[in-house]
């Protein structure tokens, strides 16, 4: 391995877990995990969810400062950020029109026949809430800044918003960085969750603010780009302090195993803690200890020793963990025209909707990789 050349392949797995997670809760809450009701031991896991989207911004910052560790490297802003747009806004862009297209036959409630077209899209866009203003928001990336000024239509948009946010400060971050001190590191690593501690301090003392109801109150907090950036950087400082040896313990015999049990079952107790009349607790529980625990967890992997560390190298799991990101930014869009073909409220087509986002996800991811092997192919 070269110097500055880092991969750490159980990370992939990690990304698969956290993906599946996210992509059950939200077949939970279009009611298609009914049958897990009775599943006390498993439904915590789902709806709270035990992996929620902040992982992807730890995991991001992490491996991000491992791409860009060398201080002498020049790394061009304008190509990085482009080179990201191009990897992922396309594929959100087909799945907000898709899903537009999707509630407009869904609002209209009049039966699919090709001579009733216009009259379903007239009747889907009088029944919207300003649908081409909610479009819009999506389309250009600013809905999870004004998320009461239009209609949810592919949800993951907001964590576009915040990881070309990330994506901008990367470079000059990764510099940054790579000049502290050790010491100074450490007290970075306390000092980016103070953030967002204080934003859920303010989410559960502030009262109702503008916001019509507490679902979209939750969401504007939740979706905040701006607190994003500092689980991002808590990913890029840890793998800094991966670079000084800070765990190196974890090459002991069992060390790994060890720490990624407890982390998981830490993980699993804190999901029991978040039903409190205190919604500033239910928030920082939620938002910001967890961050910790997978900022860790991801630490623990990079030996690749631990029973959870063996699981995630096995190639089917990483090849799939690798696409990851693709199932979320697809699956709302497929969970609704889902609903419209069967009944996802059973463990057969759960199982059989889980095998088809994560199988064209791979073979898209693989696609591709092997367009980019080809010599006279002009990079994706």
């Amino acid at each position: 391995m070269k110097k500055n050349d880092f991969y750490f392949p159980a990370i992939d797995g990690l990304r698969l877990l956290a993906s599946i997670n996210i992509v059950l809760l939200h077949l939970s809450s279009s009611s298609a995990l009914e049958y897990t009701k009775n599943w006390k031991w498993i439904s915590p896991i789902i709806n709270a969810p035990a992996f929620a989207a902040g992982i992807f911004f730890v995991l991001a910052g992490f491996l991000f400062s491992s791409k860009f560790s060398d201080p002498d490297r020049r790394i061009p802003l304008i190509p990085f950020i482009f080179s990201r747009i191009s990897k992922l806004y396309r594929l959100h862009f087909l799945m907000t029109i898709l899903m537009f297209g999707v509630l407009v036959f869904k609002m209209s409630s009049i039966s699919f026949a090709w001579n009733a077209i216009p009259e379903i899209i007239s009747n889907g866009l009088s029944n919207m809430t300003h649908p081409f203003r909610s479009l819009f928001l999506h389309l250009s990336l600013t809905w999870s800044i004004v998320p009461d000024l239009g209609m949810k239509l592919n949800e993951p948009s907001w964590a576009l918003t915040s990881f070309f946010l990330c994506y901008a400060i990367t470079p000059f971050a990764a510099k940054f960085l790579f000049n502290l001190s050790s010491k100074k590191l450490w007290i970075l690593f306390g000092v980016v969750f103070v953030p967002g501690i204080i934003w859920g301090l303010i989410y559960g003392f502030s009262g109702d603010l503008w916001f019509a109801d507490f679902e979209t109150k939750y969401r504007f907090f939740h979706m905040f780009a701006p607190v994003r950036i500092f689980e991002y950087l808590f990913g890029m400082l840890l793998f800094r302090l991966y670079q000084t040896g800070a765990f190196s313990f974890l090459q002991k015999k069992y060390a790994s195993g060890l720490f990624q049990a407890s982390l998981l079952a830490l993980l699993y107790l804190s999901l029991f803690f978040l039903n409190t009349s205190s919604s500033a607790w239910n928030y920082i529980n939620h938002h910001s200890l967890p961050i910790l625990i997978y900022g860790l967890l991801i630490i623990s992997l990079t030996s690749g020793k631990g029973l959870l560390a063996y699981f995630f190298c096995i190639k089917p799991i990483r090849a799939i963990g690798r696409s990851s990101f693709y199932p979320y930014l697809i699956h709302l869009p497929l969970i609704s025209i889902a609903w419209g073909l069967c009944n996802l409220n059973t463990p057969k087509n759960t199982i059989l909707f889980l095998i088809f986002i994560y199988a064209i996800s791979t073979f898209y991811m693989e696609f591709k990789k092997s367009r980019k092997k080809k010599p006279n192919q002009l990079p994706i």
